[in-house]
């Protein structure tokens, strides 16, 4: 479609605005202007009378908040249960399967009940993704739990050049841009694992489902920041001792905590949580943007208040489910699985969001989620017995990658390139002087500009790619609209 000759290839600025903040353009927008996404959860009717959407399906969450009070240890069984029933539906194939192996909790529980569901045998392969850089490497817990469970272990560890060759043909995957850097091990895991099978299953889900990232826990230490300390130490004192911290480019740094944490504060509560998550801030974008591309009159998070009018949540975890779910969920995580295993021929499937799971998950009080500060707290304790409890009970570190070194280093000549004057002056989008501080900054150390430089990066690389992209020679849309018969598409939500 993007490549059809009557695409006008222009990019919509207010979803230039949200890429820059969310590092996904979330749907209906496309980075294209007047060439839209088919959100999940909806299907649209094309016929000679138009186009028509409609909603058939949305997340709920109104049982947890309604339902009696009861105890977390009603639900163990139930959902220990169904995800076992999931990961057997999941199983069934025509063609060897493997699992996507991390080492945490979520892999670690699809990948035991596969074993489990076989009766305790297994020749089952597993595949995991390890670095040089030991604060960004897991693959010793994924060797780990592949040995306890008897599987036929795939590690791959990924250098410098490897990651180099794939980051200068990353736009070839992607017809839109993304800004998680994830996307990198994510392709090659696929590519490591479609060497030994055609189908394999993820944990992807279970953060969104049952409260697994850490910033859901940094939203309720807020409310004891806000509340005890004195504003005049919020606005005036912490901020400046952040920011004499130095900076450490290691995975998920105390630093990059603090500053993030900080940025958030006197945020309402989901433009907060989403600026942990994302890129850059709106007062970054005024600096970064030509002034003819800020868009003063849209509010880039108005999105996230608009959908957040359909939502039955009321209490504010429950809402921030919501939003990752409708958000980060859709917009990054299965949108980035999806290109990166169909690059490489794989089928993945991701047992986690089964329907009877999902609907028991949003059923579940979030306290049962989130326990105090406790993420994940009723799968951990649905697993315990499945799956180790130092697997379990691990700290969490995410599927990253070390894209703030590697700026420094191996991927050093392309940042400068295509984050050069020249060709920012080319595209018009940008500030040169602006990119070019966060560059130096960074090289030398004095900031950490990882998320901010890779989101720019992969936007940059993206657009050249786009511009110098061959346009399809034969017009075939207009046959859609001379079947009698309507041309249904459904996106799906569950």
């Amino acid at each position: 479609v993007m490549n059809h000759p009557k695409v006008e290839k222009q990019i919509d600025l207010v979803s230039l605005n949200q890429y820059l903040s969310f590092e996904y353009v979330p749907s209906p927008r496309t980075i294209y202007r007047n060439v839209s996404k088919l959100p999940a959860g909806y299907s649209f009717t094309l016929n000679n009378q138009g186009l028509k959407t409609k909603k058939y399906w949305d997340v709920s969450f109104s049982r947890s908040e309604s339902r009696p009070p009861t105890a977390w240890k009603d639900y163990k069984e139930e959902v220990r249960e169904r995800l076992m029933q999931s990961v057997s539906m999941e199983m069934v194939s025509d063609v060897p399967v493997g699992v996507f192996l991390s080492g945490g909790l979520d892999s670690s529980s699809v990948a035991a009940l596969m074993v489990h569901g076989r009766g305790g045998v297994s020749n089952l392969n597993s595949f995991s993704i390890g670095f040089e850089d030991s604060s960004f490497d897991e693959s010793q817990y994924a060797k780990l739990m592949a040995e306890r469970l008897g599987l036929r272990h795939h590690t791959e560890i990924l250098t410098p050049s490897m990651i180099t060759g794939l980051v200068e043909k990353l736009p070839q995957t992607l017809d839109e841009p993304l800004g998680d850097s994830s996307f990198i091990p994510t392709y090659f895991l696929s590519k490591l694992a479609r060497e030994h099978v055609k189908v394999a299953l993820g944990g992807d889900g279970g953060d969104e489902l049952f409260a697994g990232y850490p910033t859901l826990q940094a939203n309720q230490l807020v409310r004891y920041y806000e509340r005890l300390m004195p504003h005049f130490m919020r606005a005036n004192v912490i901020p400046k001792i952040v920011d004499l911290l130095p900076v450490s480019l290691n995975n998920i740094s105390f630093d990059f905590k603090a500053r993030r944490f900080i940025r958030g504060r006197g945020l309402p509560l989901e433009v907060r949580h989403h600026q942990w998550l994302g890129s850059f801030t709106d007062s970054e974008k005024i600096q970064l943007l030509k002034p003819d591309r800020i868009l003063t009159e849209v509010d880039t998070y108005d999105i996230i208040a608009e959908k957040l009018r359909e939502c039955d949540a009321v209490d504010p975890v429950n809402k921030l489910l919501y939003c990752d779910l409708k958000f980060f969920l859709e917009g990054d995580i299965l949108a980035k699985v999806d290109r990166a295993s169909m690059a490489n021929s794989l089928e993945v499937r991701v047992p986690v969001l089964n329907a009877r799971l999902f609907d028991l998950a949003t059923e579940i009080p979030h306290q049962f989620k989130l326990k105090g500060f406790k993420s994940k707290f009723i799968l951990k304790k649905a697993m315990e017995g499945i799956v180790p409890n130092d697997i379990i009970y691990r700290k969490k570190k995410g599927f990253n990658f070390p894209v703030g070194k590697l700026i420094k280093t191996s991927l050093k000549d392309i940042t400068h390139e295509y984050l050069s004057d020249s060709r920012i002056k080319d595209d018009g989008f940008f500030e040169p002087a602006y990119i070019r501080q966060l560059v130096s900054d960074h090289m030398n150390g004095v900031a950490d500009h990882r998320k901010l430089l890779w989101t720019l990066l992969s936007f940059q690389l993206w657009h050249s790619n786009s511009k110098t992209s061959s346009s399809l020679k034969n017009d075939s849309s207009s046959k859609i609209l001379n079947n009698s018969r309507d041309f249904e598409i459904i996106s799906g939500g569950r």
